[in-house]
């Protein structure tokens, strides 16, 4: 299930940091719509993986030093998940935010329409994607986290163990991930502040092979660390 979620702002502009904002927003929506689900999807700080991956779309003008400039006074978020449930708790929690203005820093944003989009159909163990929010890779050793882009010979390898984390929350094996492989095409190494750190990642665009079903599960739900926090949301070329 994808959908988009259309955004007028006060100002043309956003934080450097505009991930915080979205994911603050997806609290402030399902808290308001729902307690319970606001619950299951954010409790507090524990870890709950969840299935699904955002993105966002603007026309950046410049950037500043903690703020992006816009050419225009519009943001786009498109939001993908594998869980149907999901898909219709966020879509109602957001729903009921049209027309609402939400407040940020000396700005704010107004949701003004909501659209579902198409998803591709995998018939392949093959396929070419492009990515829409970078990609990030994280291992944790010794209570300590490591970012990796493509360029790093640990990549793959971090990879494969992020996607198996993924799957604990579903049927699926985690075996089915040994098979998996990336490939990058026309990659590029980005540097990305989110929080407190600013983290290694990548974008451009990889060839994906493995099972059918995990590069389906991956496709709508996001693939690697952070995935539900503005990363590795891609669409297929």
């Amino acid at each position: 299930m994808r959908f988009k979620l259309y955004f007028k702002l006060e100002k043309e502009e956003i934080p450097i940091q505009y991930r915080k904002t979205i994911i603050s927003y997806f609290k402030h929506s399902l808290e308001e719509y729902n307690q319970k689900y606001y619950q299951k999807y954010y409790n507090g700080k524990d870890p709950i993986i969840k299935q699904y991956a955002f993105s966002a779309y603007y026309k950046q003008q410049k950037i500043e030093k903690d703020k992006i400039i816009l050419e225009d006074q519009r943001l786009e978020i498109n939001i993908t998940t594998s869980d149907y449930e999901t898909g219709i708790i966020l879509y109602n929690s957001f729903n009921k935010q049209k027309h609402k203005k939400y407040s940020l820093n000396n700005n704010s944003m107004t949701l003004e329409n909501i659209t579902m989009a198409n998803e591709k159909e995998i018939t392949t163990e093959k396929i070419s994607v492009k990515f829409q929010a970078p990609l990030c890779i994280r291992l944790r050793e010794n209570n300590k986290d490591y970012y990796y882009s493509y360029e790093n010979e640990k990549f793959e390898e971090t990879l494969k163990i992020n996607i198996k984390e993924q799957l604990k929350i579903t049927n699926m094996p985690t075996e089915i991930v040994d098979t998996f492989t990336i490939k990058p095409i026309k990659a590029k190494k980005v540097l990305i502040k989110f929080y407190e750190k600013c983290i290694e990642c990548s974008t451009g665009t990889f060839e994906l092979s493995g099972n059918k079903e995990l590069l389906k599960y991956l496709y709508k739900s996001g693939i690697g660390s952070k995935h539900s926090a503005g990363f590795g949301m891609f669409q297929i070329i």
